[in-house]
């Protein structure tokens, strides 16, 4: 009976290293969860303003070759009006 005794002693120690370990562990899981909600916050931060600048210059883009096509177009009828000018002289 004194050797039960005993050994269920030994065991409640044991149980509780392993009791604490777990807590230590689930601690630095848990703070490798908020660091990982942390970095993915930043990253979506990051690419939402990459996103943006994009856009951005995509208007840009579209808007400048917009205006290379206007005056194409211009110069297209520029030329064209002067063709038909010196053909009616």
């Amino acid at each position: 009976m004194a050797i039960d005794i005993e050994r269920i002693s030994r065991l409640e120690g044991t149980y509780e290293q392993v009791d604490r370990r777990l807590d230590d562990m689930h601690q630095a899981i848990e703070g490798v969860r908020a660091e990982t909600q942390g970095l993915r916050t930043e990253m979506n931060s990051r690419f939402e303003e990459m996103n943006r600048r994009f856009e951005d210059v995509n208007n840009r883009l579209d808007n400048r070759f917009n205006i290379i096509i206007v005056v194409m177009i211009a110069a297209w009828a520029t030329v064209i009006a002067a063709l038909i000018t010196l053909a009616l002289q």
